[in-house]
């Protein structure tokens, strides 16, 4: 008999959540709507399908006006809709939704290019890692490698290579979920226009940096000389890549910086491994 009631008691637990549920998407549809949120369900296809990952188009509607959420997780809407959310979005000051955006790494210290610290054998997780001294890698500043980040993007866009996340930008939406988890603050959301990038963080000094990564930016100069049309400019310590700038001699600055930390979004630089098998 105890099967039974156990039985019983899952079946009106599953019963009250249910009913908690349509309760609640029932509440949100049937209040007084903000004017911003019933324009943004007027622009929704009405479907209620879920795959948004809220009940109904209304929730998806406020959370998009409330909430921050991503305008691009309508399924059925597709790329139209999204851009028809984004151009709504821009009218608001300060909202960056209204730009298409997707997401890099600014980081090129993938295994064999960073040099480590100690060796990790602990949890897999990037957080964890990090309250350890810092995490394993001599840069402290750069991508940790264990990718928590892949576990937060909702559409699969981050691939890890050994101790470095990449995104790939034809499935990045810009939702901002991989820069939220990030514990080093080494994950951007950039204009999807822009293309080129510095893949690098480390506001340390160039000697520092340069012997513990051979990837890092250096702030040699060498891009901001190249560029014609304010590409790049040196910040401190290190390179800032100019997202008004138009036009430009972006891959030809490129192949001129010397640690290759100019990348293109999506791609990962391959180089010689510059440190010996006991410091990877």
């Amino acid at each position: 008999m105890i099967w039974l009631d156990l039985s019983i008691i899952l079946i009106i637990a599953a019963a009250f959540s249910l009913g908690a549920t349509f309760f609640s998407s029932a509440w949100i549809k049937t209040r007084k709507a903000e004017p911003e949120t019933l324009r943004l369900e007027a622009m929704l296809p009405g479907y209620d399908c879920g795959l948004c990952g809220r009940p109904d188009c209304r929730s998806y509607a406020v959370s998009i006006n409330r909430d921050g959420a991503d305008p691009a997780r309508c399924a059925p809407g597709g790329y139209r809709l999204e851009s028809r959310l984004r151009a709504y979005l821009a009218e608001r000051p300060g909202d960056r939704r209204g730009l298409s955006l997707r997401a890099v790494v600014r980081c090129g210290g993938r295994a064999g290019i960073a040099a480590v610290d100690y060796p990790y054998d602990g949890r897999p997780n990037c957080q964890s890692a990090v309250e350890l001294y810092g995490g394993p890698k001599r840069c402290k500043e750069g991508c940790v490698g264990f990718g928590s980040c892949l576990a937060a993007c909702p559409l699969g866009a981050i691939r890890l290579l050994p101790g470095l996340a990449v995104v790939n930008p034809a499935i990045c939406t810009g939702c901002g979920e991989c820069v939220k988890i990030c514990p080093t603050g080494v994950i951007s959301l950039l204009p999807r226009a822009q293309a080129w990038y510095v893949a690098c963080s480390s506001k340390r000094e160039p000697e520092s940096k340069g012997a513990d990564c051979a990837a890092a930016c250096t702030a040699c100069g060498e891009c901001a000389r190249l560029s014609g049309r304010s590409e790049f400019a040196i910040e401190g310590t290190l390179a800032k890549e100019n997202s008004d700038a138009v036009g430009g001699r972006w891959h030809d600055i490129a192949e001129h910086c010397p640690n290759s930390a100019i990348v293109l979004a999506g791609t990962e630089k391959k180089r010689p491994s510059p440190f010996p098998e006991n410091e990877r």
